[in-house]
């Protein structure tokens, strides 16, 4: 990526575009008609934007890209993260490439549709997780189209951090963006290009006129109710109370609600004196000890008391990072290891249902924590280049709602992953100081997990137990992440 004095420079010399003279040749080559037009929806317009026709005028779709690129040059000049293009599909992909090589800035490609074969990626081009992604779009009316593509992006990991259009309906499309959360502009609106073609004589006072009163009368509604899921929009307490939610899924709101976090720690330590360090410097704080103890040396049966004692004293649940992705038996038999000492044990679901059935046949053998152990199942992974395809998601919620009873919720990174108002969403990558490390790993802040990503816990690594003082920066994670949650609640 090239350097911010770099991108200075060639900010500065691209040239200035005419914009009175760019939304005449528009007009002059058919981009902009007026009259009666059927768009996609259904509803009939006064107008119609033909953008996708510039592609057969070089000089016309280089002036609008050059004015695409001023922008972004502009508006990202101070940007610290790798930033990528993203052209929504397909009159968009065009103008993306050109912007891209305008500005040296690398291009995603947002597939339609999903490939069924070879990597069966959604998203091509090389990016790492959190890059920040600029979208660009032609015409925007409700804004729909954009979101698919951000959804898409999103749901690979990567941060959408701007959108550019060209043209705005001025429909309410930008508000409805804008509400989202995302930052939207628009290079022209349509009463700023039939303004500019009434004075150039391009169009009688009578078109203008209607164009105007259409805009008016034809407003899209915003989307309030269906643009994040019920589960997002209620307290913990209310979900805790639904006669559908497991019984280690009431534990988890309970102990929230309690302690007012909703704040889970990984202590990925390297010895068992640390992990139990560092759980005890915490546990005032937390809602869930996050562990890989077959990762930690030194740890033996008292290494295990010690921490369910801390446990108990501190009202937290420990989870076991297992990752368990086996036959049901194989996975019935290494959960027999983890049933006494484990709140909960996360799983993959590539094994199928089968796979919880054997865990669920070892807690009812242990009949005194029927109700005090559960499962966390991997929806979504965070890193690039992983092969969950959008089927094995659904394929996995599918499951985590056949087995209710002991799924506490998913591991994922996306809001609309989960619908049901009982099921947790838990999050890892939360990072106050630090945007990314050396090996690839990108952190988020507690409002993109809480607000933007739909997590209900999120967890927190080395941002605390790499800290000099981990107890207190479990309390200010603490306290962060709890009050963005009571803004989510509070905003529904």
């Amino acid at each position: 990526m090239p350097s911010m004095n770099s991108k200075r420079y060639r900010h500065n010399n691209i040239m200035d575009i005419d914009r009175r003279s760019l939304i005449v040749n528009l007009y002059d080559i058919n981009a902009l008609k007026f009259g009666s037009f059927q768009l996609k929806s259904g509803e009939l317009s006064k107008y119609y934007l033909d953008i996708r026709v510039i592609v057969s005028y070089p000089k016309i779709l280089k002036q609008v890209c050059t004015l695409v690129s001023t922008t972004i040059l502009k508006d990202d000049a101070d940007s610290k993260n790798q930033v990528r293009l993203c052209g929504v599909p397909y009159t968009a992909l065009p103008i993306a490439t050109i912007v891209s090589i305008d500005t040296n800035l690398p291009m995603l490609i947002r597939r339609k549709e999903q490939k069924t074969y070879g990597t069966k990626k959604l998203i091509d081009g090389e990016y790492s997780c959190g890059d920040d992604v600029i979208v660009i779009e032609d015409v925007i009316t409700s804004g729909a189209s954009i979101l698919e593509t951000v959804t898409d992006l999103e749901k690979s990991n990567l941060n959408v951090s701007n959108v550019i259009v060209l043209v705005d309906r001025q429909q309410g499309g930008m508000q409805r963006l804008s509400e989202r959360g995302l930052k939207i502009k628009s290079l022209f609106n349509i009463t700023e290009i039939v303004t500019i073609l009434k004075e150039a004589g391009k169009i009688s006072d009578e078109v203008y006129q209607s164009v105007l009163d259409y805009v008016i009368s034809n407003q899209i509604q915003p989307v309030k109710e269906c643009e994040k899921p019920l589960r997002t929009k209620l307290e913990f307490k209310e979900r805790a109370r639904l006669l559908e939610t497991s019984k280690i899924a009431q534990k988890i709101f309970n102990v929230s609600l309690e302690k007012k976090s909703n704040l889970c720690v990984a202590v990925d330590v390297d010895t068992a004196d640390k992990l139990l360090d560092i759980a005890e410097k915490v546990a005032p704080h937390i809602c869930i000890l996050k562990t890989h103890i077959d990762a930690i040396n030194g740890v033996t049966d008292a290494t295990i008391n010690t921490l369910q004692h801390l446990a108990k004293k501190y009202n937290f649940l420990i989870m076991e990072d297992r990752k368990m992705a086996d036959i049901g038996n194989t996975v019935k038999l290494q959960y027999k290891k983890l049933v006494q000492w484990a709140d909960l044990v996360t799983v993959h679901s590539v094994s199928g249902g089968m796979m919880l059935k054997g865990i669920h046949e070892v807690i009812k053998e242990n009949a005194d924590l029927l109700d005090s152990r559960g499962v966390f199942i991997v929806a979504e992974l965070s890193c690039n280049g992983n092969l969950i395809s959008e089927q094995y998601i659904k394929e996995t919620v599918k499951i985590a709602e056949e087995y209710k009873d002991i799924v506490a919720g998913l591991v994922c990174q996306s809001y609309d992953v989960i619908s049901s108002p009982s099921l947790l969403q838990l999050t890892p990558g939360v990072n106050i100081k630090n945007s990314n490390d050396n090996l690839g790993q990108q952190y988020q802040s507690p409002s993109d997990i809480i607000l933007t990503k739909g997590a209900d816990i999120a967890v927190v690594g080395r941002g605390i137990y790499q800290d000099s003082n981990p107890a207190e920066a479990a309390k200010v994670y603490k306290e962060s992440l709890w009050n963005t949650y009571l803004e989510r609640v509070s905003n529904s």
